[in-house]
């Protein structure tokens, strides 16, 4: 019996895991897969060329466009990683593309991220890092985190995961959700709190929401001039962001961080990534700053790349996939 063929777009460079893993799991099945793959995701030009015939595109933090996506005839499942705020989701929903994402895998891996951060800030772990690195021996006083006030804002998979180890560390947590009535999930050392009281009362802030856009739930920007300088207000002021560059407002966060509103920060995602050079976050002596990593951990990615293969295989069987997002549960994609 013959492999059926598919092609595969996969809009990022191959880590040594992506390629291996989606080949394996198409050929298990019966499949035989042609996967194209463009490293750069601004090539915009030659992502539009090889999505014309794709079956699958995994767009990763490529933005797939209402025109891509129309041109795309063949298209059955365009597949994100956590987010799909790069897809022009209504578009999809018209072509009757289903649009799926990897929701909770890599819920542990950004946790782990947002404490590294934490505790980064917390010994001062960039400075001694140049330091050591360039024969310097200057010591710095570190924060003792036991105790200390840690603010979850978005208390999802990963916000719980995150409440978790910071409980560990002897922290008081509290966290804020769209809906209050949800409760804490059996995380009884959570204290649910709405946001203005989070902002005001914790020392440290950690960002776990998706980005919106627009709509009532809009969280694009949600850390503007006000948010930030409620931050600094008591305790510590120090902000976390391994979510989306985009909520929070990031030239005010350069002039709070300048004016000591912001006291410290450890960010892994930013308004335009990559960091542009010569950026005025690159420089501030205040910052921590990572390359939107959080969730690259060997584990994580091999749990992604097989889930986005599995659920490749079922579109291509004609069956409905799995871990639909939440915008395109319409009865228009109901099929199977």
């Amino acid at each position: 019996m013959m492999a059926t063929p598919v092609k595969v777009l996969l809009c990022t460079a191959d880590d040594g895991i992506m390629v291996d893993t989606i080949d394996a799991v198409l050929r298990a099945n019966g499949f035989a897969p042609n996967l194209a793959v463009v490293a750069d995701k601004d090539d915009i030009e030659t992502i539009g060329r090889e999505i014309a015939d794709a079956d699958i595109v995994y767009p990763n933090k490529a933005s797939l466009s209402r025109k891509m996506i129309q041109r795309a005839s063949r298209l059955r499942l365009i597949h994100c990683g956590t987010g799909c705020d790069t897809v022009d989701l209504e578009a999809a929903e018209e072509q009757g593309v289903f649009v799926c994402n990897t929701a909770h895998i890599m819920a542990q891996s950004v946790a782990e991220h947002a404490i590294f951060l934490l505790l980064a800030l917390a010994k001062n772990g960039d400075h001694y890092l140049r330091g050591m690195n360039n024969e310097s021996w200057s010591r710095r006083i570190g924060t003792e985190l036991a105790g200390k006030v840690f603010g979850i804002l978005g208390f999802g998979h990963i916000g719980k995961i995150t409440a978790r180890i910071a409980h560990s560390l002897g922290m008081k947590v509290m966290a804020s959700r769209k809906d209050l009535g949800q409760g804490n999930k059996g995380q009884d050392f959570v204290t649910l709190v709405d946001l203005h009281t989070l902002l005001a009362e914790a020392d440290i802030v950690s960002l776990h929401l998706p980005l919106i856009r627009d709509g009532p739930d809009k969280t694009e920007a949600l850390m503007g001039e006000e948010e930030l300088r409620k931050i600094g207000e008591k305790g510590l002021g120090w902000l976390i962001n391994t979510s989306r560059g985009a909520i929070i407002d990031e030239s005010e966060l350069v002039e709070a961080l300048k004016k000591g509103i912001i006291r410290k920060a450890g960010l892994d995602v930013f308004a335009t990534e990559p960091l542009p050079p010569g950026h005025s976050l690159r420089s501030l002596p205040n910052v921590i700053l990572t390359p939107h990593v959080a969730g690259e951990t060997e584990e994580a990615l091999k749990q992604r790349y097989s889930r986005i293969a599995n659920n490749a295989v079922r579109v291509l069987r004609e069956k409905r996939p799995e871990y639909i997002v939440d915008q395109l549960q319409s009865p228009s994609m109901e099929k199977n």
